[in-house]
């Protein structure tokens, strides 16, 4: 299965017990993008199985469970949860993966993408070099953990976010090896990392634009270009997060009064709560709060206006 959905590899499980693993794989425009999990084993890709490969790829791996060590042109990367690594399917590597149960999010992309678009030489890319989650390349690695998460909830949401992958990939290759992005790549990290820092704080109803700016670092028009350039603004952007916010507590927490929902997603009255809910989900929250509590409410995690 592994040797499948990536390329020719061998893999040797660890004995010890009994041996279990899944993977799940979505195609977007200029990657794939997968979720897997096992059992502890060792995976190689040798010059054997480099021969029976007709296409070459950069692979991405972020994970998300147990640990790891992955090898590669002399460097070893030691990994947790969170970590992201490159490696380059052209030149022989392999993953430690025996201690524990696992699981990853990995990206395949063509080394033909990876020419046109990144600008970096083959020869120079990070390979093996660990990109730590609570880095500015950690930032990517988080945007791809939650677009493998709403490929399963919601693969058009997904199609949509996906636009600005490649961008992402190309800025934390160029962090990891040591050079600053510029461009577009640049842009779209700068983007990924507000959209972080709205994420967090977005629960809060005194959260400004300019907090987001000043926080961020960024000036108010830059931040305004930013969104501007993607065709959504920065007030829908946050508007949406704070309605996914009270959508989780209505389905949670059933009892739960709309106007505490309301405070607890960052809305400053209960009042702009349901006029953003509606306007987003088509609805009210009383209405969504009885089709989640529904049989069939699992559908609504997809729902939009």
């Amino acid at each position: 299965m592994l040797s499948a959905s990536y390329v020719p590899l061998a893999v040797d499980s660890d004995r010890q017990g009994g041996f279990h693993g899944w993977i799940e794989r979505a195609s977007m425009p200029d990657f794939d993008l997968s979720t897997l999990g096992a059992s502890g084993q060792f995976v190689r890709r040798t010059e054997r199985c480099i021969g029976r490969s007709d296409e070459e790829f950069l692979l991405v791996s972020i994970l998300t469970e147990g640990l790891g060590s992955l090898h590669q042109d002399g460097r070893v990367a030691e990994v947790t949860p969170g970590d992201m690594v490159f490696y380059d399917t052209s030149r022989p590597y392999h993953w430690d993966l025996s201690a524990a149960d696992w699981s990853q999010v990995v990206i395949r992309l063509p080394m033909a993408v990876v020419e046109e678009q990144f600008g970096t030489d083959r020869a120079h890319l990070p390979t093996a070099v660990r990109v730590a989650a609570d880095s500015a390349g950690g930032v990517v690695a988080g945007f791809f953990r939650d677009l493998a998460r709403i490929q399963a909830e919601a693969p058009g949401q997904a199609a949509v976010l996906a636009g600005n992958a490649v961008n992402l990939l190309s800025s934390a290759v160029r962090l990891a090896a040591g050079d600053l992005p510029t461009g577009q790549p640049a842009q779209a990290l700068t983007r990924e990392q507000v959209l972080a820092f709205m994420r967090s704080h977005c629960a809060d109803p005194a959260l400004t634009v300019d907090e987001i700016a000043r926080s961020c670092l960024v000036s108010r028009r830059t931040l305004y270009r930013l969104f501007d350039d993607v065709g959504e603004s920065l007030s829908a952007v946050l508007r949406r997060m704070r309605v996914d916010g009270a959508r989780a507590l209505l389905a949670r927490e059933p009892g739960r009064p709309a106007s505490s929902v309301a405070f607890s997603a960052g809305f400053a009255s209960e009042r702009h709560f349901f006029r953003a809910f509606r306007l987003e989900m088509g609805m009210t929250p009383g209405e969504y709060r009885m089709l989640a509590a529904t049989p069939t409410g699992g559908g609504l995690r997809g729902v939009t206006a």
